[in-house]
């Protein structure tokens, strides 16, 4: 009998520990991609803005690729490393 509540233990510890890990998966990936796509827009308007300067025109294609860049980077990192993205 103690054999059948020792494996429903751990079997209920189990999935505590997936339903744990679903959920941070979640959230660090709000975190981190949120973040990173506040910080896509916000480059995304001041790119707008220099855009009406002329001796800034050319920075602005810059700008964007770097925006980009991080964006690609801060996705892989946390899809190939998970918790260590954090």
């Amino acid at each position: 009998m103690s054999e059948k509540n020792q494996e429903k233990k751990e079997a209920l510890q189990e999935k505590e520990i997936q339903e744990d890990s679903k959920q941070y998966k979640a959230s660090t990936w709000v975190l981190l991609v949120g973040s990173l796509g506040i910080f896509f827009v916000m480059t995304v308007i001041l790119a707008e803005y220099l855009e009406n300067f002329a001796p800034w025109r050319p920075v602005v294609p810059i700008i964007l690729g770097f925006a980009v860049f991080f964006l690609v980077v801060g996705i892989f990192l946390r899809t190939k490393f998970g918790r260590l993205a954090l």
